[in-house]
Parts: C-alpha cells; structure tokens; sequence
C-alpha cells in the first residue's frame, strides 16, 4: 500500500509539472510570423501543426506567496467563468496567452503576456515553413533544422540556428550571432548583422556565393582568401568592407558586425 502511495504521489508530481501545449493547424499557411518578449526555441515538429509550449512556470499570473494555502486549484477556481485580458488584444489560444490571427497564407501569433509572465516558449512547427520570429528586448532565438525562410530579430539577447539551408535574415542589437548552413539556398540574399557583438557563420566548402563582409573588427576565415594566417583562420583586415566570391559566385551573403569580430567557416 505504501509503495502505491509513493507511485501515486510521482505520477502526480509529473503530471504538475508538464509543460502547457497550445496547437494550430497549418492547413494553407505557408509562414509563421511569431512575436513574444522571451527567449524563444524553435524545432522541427512531426505534423502540420504549430505547437506552443510553455513552462508551468509561466502560466503564473500571481506571484504572491504570503498565502500558501492559495493554491494552484484556488486559482483556477477564482478564474472560472472569466476570460483573461490583455493590452494588446484578444487571447486566442484557451488561457495560453496569445493573440492568433490568419491573413491569407500567414499566420500571426503574438504574445500578449509581459516578458515577467513568460519563462521561455518552446515551438514546433513543419520543416520546410516560411518562419519570422521576433523576441522583443531581452529574449534569445535558438532556431534549428528549417528548410524555409527564416527572419529572426532580437535586441539583447543572442541569436542561434543550427542546420538551416536560408534564405536567412538575423538581426541583433546586441546579442551574438551563430549560424551554421547545412546548405546555402540561392533563392534569396541572406543577411547577418549585429551591432555590437561577433558573429560566427559555418558554410558548406561548396556553397557559391558573392560575400559582402564589415567590420571594424577583424574577419577570420579558413576560406581561400589571399591573407596570412592566424590560428588557422586567416586575418583579413585593414578595410571596412571586405566583397569576394566563394566557388565563382552565387547568392549574395551579407554579413555585418559594426564592433564585433566576424568568423567565417568553411565546413
């Protein structure tokens, strides 16, 4: 009997901490513009569904905790009946916090609770969707394993992909930039840029591109650029802007740090 006790109270314990989902379909949506004041982690998911997670955490709207005996179920019991509110609109999302709006093939999701409600989100969305995501003034972007068109826009916080193909366009006041190309698309241009800080950018030895690169840092590169080395990547300064061609030329890659140092790869 006790151990059934215990077994219960784990099995209560993991249900209390499992993480809230909301899911949309994606039926005729081919981008997903999505805002919210947080650090942000985007994967791939297995259907044609987006699928916001969010921490317990941060469904938290009260954090008074004078009162113990004020419990998450006295809460719920206090919101029965009610709809939350927001300044910024309507939550469409069933007490998730986010306002949902289609307008022809894209999908806006925006959040509607403050940067001190939301913990961190976690999103899955189709491999090969068109993705913008902004995450206001203080969150992080880690994006990994799209095929799409990405947009990513933070201020402070850092900006990170892992195995995306582009086009790609990344923006950071702030924050560091990493992004590492399994394939560079020639669709589009891509352009990679931060004020202050580095940006560090992994390329297929294969991939054709015409590169537009500044600086008022330094640029190091293991790609074939005429200049001695330095730890094995070559230095590559004096110039502000730096314009070369990898494999006879491609899409245009811009990439733009105004302070900070730009490593360039070839994988």
């Amino acid at each position: 009997m006790k151990k059934i006790l215990i077994l219960l109270l784990f099995v209560s314990t993991i249900i209390s901490a499992q993480k809230k989902e909301f899911k949309y379909s994606l039926s005729g949506v081919k981008k997903v513009v999505l805002s919210s004041d947080t650090t942000i982690k985007i994967e791939v998911g297995t259907t044609q569904e987006l699928i916001l997670t969010d921490s317990k955490k941060g469904d938290s709207e009260d954090h008074d905790n004078h009162f113990p005996e004020r419990d998450e179920k006295s809460k719920e019991d206090k919101r029965k009946g009610l709809t939350a509110i927001y300044p910024g609109g309507k939550d469409d999302t069933n007490g998730f916090g986010f306002s949902v709006l289609k307008e022809g093939t894209t999908l806006y999701i925006t959040d509607l609770k403050s940067y001190m409600q939301r913990h961190g989100l976690y999103v899955k969305l189709p491999k090969n969707i068109n993705i913008s995501v902004d995450s206001g003034n203080l969150g992080s972007i880690y994006i990994t394993g799209f095929t799409g068109e990405v947009e990513a826009e933070s201020n402070v916080g850092r900006i990170e992909m892992k195995n995306v193909t582009g086009p790609i366009t990344a923006n950071t006041s702030v924050g560091k930039i990493d992004i590492d190309f399994d394939v560079v698309s020639q669709k589009s241009p891509i352009t990679i840029s931060t004020s202050v800080s580095e940006i560090d950018v992994a390329l297929p030895a294969n991939t054709k591109a015409n590169l537009e690169l500044r600086t008022q840092g330094t640029v190091y590169t293991n790609f074939d650029f005429p200049n001695p080395k330095k730890k094995d990547l070559p230095s590559i300064s004096g110039r502000k802007s730096i314009v070369s061609k990898l494999n006879n030329g491609g899409v245009k890659i811009y990439i733009k740090s105004s302070m900070g140092n730009i490593y360039l790869r070839k994988k």
